[in-house]
């Protein structure tokens, strides 16, 4: 940790990896023990990113950063059944749902801190 929160775009390779985010904090016992200390989130470049109303093959800008915003908050993926959660691991070219959070990221994120 740098002691910024920082948004990059960078070329990871054709890989299967649309992003990633890295987390420092506390994530366990009491809510009021609980810190988000910092984190990073890294986009590949080796994907077009866009708005996918006006370009469905292009990743979802608002889409993938809610998701990677959920991982800064503490949030993680959920069971692979949970297909319609924004915490999702997999996206698709044209994807928008997770631009908003689901019901499960919704009691996941009260979990965390209520």
């Amino acid at each position: 940790p740098d002691g910024n929160n920082e948004v990059e775009f960078q070329n990871l390779g054709a890989t299967n990896t649309i992003a990633y985010t890295i987390v420092w904090g506390i994530f366990s016992g009491p809510p009021s023990g609980r810190e988000l200390v910092e984190w990073d989130a890294v986009f590949n470049t080796a994907y077009t990113f866009g708005n996918a109303d006006i370009n469905p093959s292009v990743m979802d800008y608002q889409n993938i950063a809610t998701h990677e915003f959920g991982h800064a908050s503490g949030l993680g993926h959920p069971e692979s059944t949970c297909t319609e959660e924004t915490m999702y691991a997999f996206a698709d070219l044209g994807e928008t749902k997770k631009r908003t959070l689901n019901t499960g990221d919704i009691s996941g994120i009260h979990k965390l801190y209520n």
